[in-house]
């Protein structure tokens, strides 16, 4: 099964410390997914937790969640419907001081724009994101241009175990 990628932007707005600007100090960024079946196995939704810790200056630090729909059951699935997941359905991906060890995709604002491969044993094949750049980097209009941001998560193929009817 192919999960839909989520091309939203996941922008932190939230100043938990320091201010909005990692000032060339990372940040360090945690981004952990878990999948979970719902609406009775008619959906699959992926829970996204986004965090950056500037790693010198005032510590500034931003943190968010949100919760997506990557698959929703189609009249063409029968009476079939999801009972379980056949494959880890949690995964995280740990930059520290995101530079360009995955493949970098341009500049936006002074900050590279990178696209990190997971692990793929996981749920996660691919996140695209921004670090830290020229100006603010937490956000305070929930815009994604020149602030720190995932652009992009891919997902690997998933085997799940449906259910007879």
């Amino acid at each position: 099964m192919h999960l839909t990628s989520i091309t939203t932007p996941i922008v932190p707005t939230a100043v938990i410390t320091g201010d909005r600007e990692f000032g060339g100090n990372g940040p360090n960024m945690y981004i952990g997914v878990t999948l979970e079946v719902g609406r009775g196995g008619r959906a699959i939704f992926a829970h996204v937790e986004f965090s950056a810790r500037e790693t010198g200056g005032d510590g500034s630090f931003t943190r968010t969640e949100e919760t997506f729909e990557v698959w929703r059951w189609q009249p063409s699935d029968g009476a079939r419907f999801v009972s379980r997941i056949d494959r880890p359905v949690w995964g995280t991906v740990v930059l520290s001081r995101p530079t360009c060890a995955g493949t970098c995709l341009g500049s936006e604002d002074g900050a590279l724009m990178m696209t990190v491969d997971a692990d793929s044993t996981g749920p996660v094949q691919m996140v695209r994101l921004i670090g830290d750049t020229m100006g603010d980097d937490i956000s305070d209009d929930s815009n994604p241009h020149g602030d720190t941001s995932i652009r992009a998560i891919v997902f690997n193929p998933l085997a799940v175990e449906f259910t007879s009817g």
